[in-house]
């Protein structure tokens, strides 16, 4: 039976320290490492409360994965998406509240052409987050 996709329309949004805590973004972090399968990441985030060490989780896994990453510290998610596009990154991934009220966040991946994720690509990502 399939599992749920954990992305939405951009990313995967929840609760600081209750949906996305430091072991979701770091297991994250794992699974979209191992669906690029080697490469370069671009990771940026906003101030918010907790983003900083949601960040350093992600990267931790991303490395992990063998991805090698460059955290961009503060920038907003189409800043990144430019630098990503413009380094020729395999991947960007925004941990960000943009909108959303500060006890929430969402982590927003990007392709190589700094576009969000498709369906499918989230949905695979799901697959391989769970089969950790």
């Amino acid at each position: 039976m399939p599992v749920r996709n954990l992305f939405g329309t951009s990313g995967i949004r929840g609760l600081i320290g209750k949906e996305i805590d430091v072991k979701f973004s770091y297991k994250l972090g794992l699974a979209l490492g191992k669906y690029i399968a080697g490469g370069r990441a671009l990771v940026a985030r906003d101030p918010r409360p907790g983003a900083k060490e949601l960040t350093q989780a992600l990267i931790k896994g991303l490395g992990q994965a063998g991805l090698k990453v460059t955290d961009c510290g503060i920038l907003a998610t189409p800043e990144l998406t430019w630098y990503q596009v413009k380094r020729g990154c395999d991947l960007g991934v925004c941990v960000t509240g943009s909108h959303l009220p500060w006890n929430m966040i969402g982590i927003i991946p990007t392709s190589t052409e700094g576009a969000g994720i498709t369906s499918e690509v989230g949905q695979r990502i799901t697959e391989i987050f769970y089969g950790l």
